[in-house]
């Protein structure tokens, strides 16, 4: 019996999906789906025929499941306006970012916090507060997941433990899962400790290095003024073996150079990439216009399309992979403030979607004593969901982008965050890089 054909009028390339010569004279094409996120190489007789001839149950069922082809491309494009309200129904996931103090022993030029840093501690109350909204949310959930941030978390250890303890206990009873993470900048994250807190729930840490010894140091010294690059090397060595590290790093237009530097260091001194998680590194984000700075510190980007950023980033991203360490790839991210049960908790118990407002005048959304309150104009959500959004191609790489860089370019959050132009100059390169260094998904 011939195979099964499917009239193939019925099914139409998917609006979001961006393609790109594979080698000239071969004849293929990488074909890329930002919705589904699948990379795959295609014969260009194949490419060109869809829509025009008929195709094979088989064709028709690989090609819908890497996100290629639809059945109709104007009914897939009305649906991407519940796309983020799909996630939010089938999350069981309930995500906490709690802001334990705003005291940190460094003193980094670039700091976001700078204006707010001081001696401020969440108290203990807040503490028994916090742990009562994060029971109160979880009747349909199946993992809770705090992140600890400062100034620096690791100096409001005890609260942290007593928090995981009292959580690891409630899911366990309820048939959960909690664990948790920390951003921190390492200078206190010692074996013992590492040890403590895996106990508890530690899953992961986030530590930035901002390039090699020389670098780092100017731009992430302790208080004192002392260099805190060896101390984390010494407890990234330590602790690796007992939990997941990434490796973070903050660049700007004068250094970004120097972090294959880092690299270099990090595998001659055995931090290679089968004992690190991931590496990312990261533009430095400009405070917005009238923030405290301890520095005359005036670097960094306002927005991710200044194109020196393209090629700093693209250079960086083929360090990274060309030596082996995992680092992220480009995938859908509906910004956090569009994520229903992700919660930032200030040290004082206000609540905000997202940690980079954190004491920002207009921005809190509630409290842990009085709840949460409506926040969709606050945070501007479903901003994205207009025609020219709609109808970009990049919409599930961007869904209009990032609040806190529209604010910081624009004093509000009133306007998009459009990707476009960079994603327009670096996406294919990232392609390439996945293609050359890891095994591309689908057909070949």
């Amino acid at each position: 019996m011939p195979p099964l054909r499917y009239p193939v009028h019925f099914m139409q390339l998917s609006h979001y999906l961006k393609t790109f010569p594979f080698e000239e004279g071969l004849g293929s094409r990488i074909v890329y789906s930002t919705k589904k996120t699948s990379l795959a190489l295609l014969p260009d007789d194949v490419f060109s025929c869809i829509g025009d001839r008929p195709m094979t149950d088989e064709d028709i069922g690989t090609l819908s499941r890497l996100g290629i082809i639809v059945p109709d491309r104007e009914e897939e494009r009305r649906s991407m306006r519940f796309y983020v309200d799909q996630l939010n129904a089938k999350n069981r996931n309930l995500n906490i970012s709690a802001i334990v103090n705003l005291d940190c022993n460094f003193e980094c030029v670039y700091c976001y916090e700078q204006g707010q840093k001081g001696k401020f501690f969440m108290s203990d109350e807040t503490a028994r507060d916090l742990l009562g909204f994060v029971k109160a949310r979880c009747v349909d959930k199946k993992t809770i997941t705090l992140d600890f941030y400062g100034g620096e978390p690791l100096i409001s250890r005890r609260l942290i433990k007593d928090i995981s303890v009292s959580l690891k206990s409630f899911a366990q009873e309820r048939g959960m899962e909690y664990s948790f993470t920390l951003v921190t900048n390492g200078s206190l994250f010692t074996r013992r400790v590492a040890e403590e807190l895996t106990e508890v729930g530690l899953k992961a840490i986030k530590v930035t290095l901002d390039g090699p010894a020389e670098v780092h140091d100017r731009y992430r010294p302790f208080k004192t003024g002392a260099g805190s690059f060896h101390t984390i090397i010494r407890n990234l060595k330590e602790t690796c073996d007992i939990v997941k590290i990434g490796i973070g790093g903050n660049f700007d237009n004068t250094n970004h150079e120097k972090f294959v530097l880092l690299l270099d260091f990090l595998e001659d001194d055995g931090l290679t990439p089968d004992r690190i998680a991931e590496v990312k590194f990261s533009p430095v984000m400009k405070r917005p216009a009238g923030d405290a700075s301890p520095t005359d510190y005036h670097d960094g980007c306002f927005s991710i399309n200044e194109p020196w950023l393209v090629k700093a980033d693209a250079a960086l991203r083929e360090e990274v992979l060309r030596r082996g360490y995992a680092t992220s790839k480009v995938m859908p991210m509906p910004c956090q403030v569009e994520i229903t049960d992700a919660w930032t908790v200030n040290y004082d118990g206000l609540l905000y979607k997202c940690p980079t407002f954190i004491g920002r005048e207009g921005f809190a959304v509630g409290s842990l004593k009085r709840g949460a309150a409506e926040y969709r104009d606050t945070y501007r959500l479903d901003i994205w969901k207009n025609e020219e959004c709609l109808g970009c191609a990049y919409l599930p790489l961007c869904f209009g982008g990032c609040r806190y860089m529209a604010f910081l370019r624009d004093g509000h959050i009133g306007n998009i965050d459009c990707k476009k132009p960079y994603l327009d100059a670096a996406l294919e390169t990232m392609l390439r890089q996945d293609m050359k260094y890891r095994r591309p998904a689908g057909p070949q």
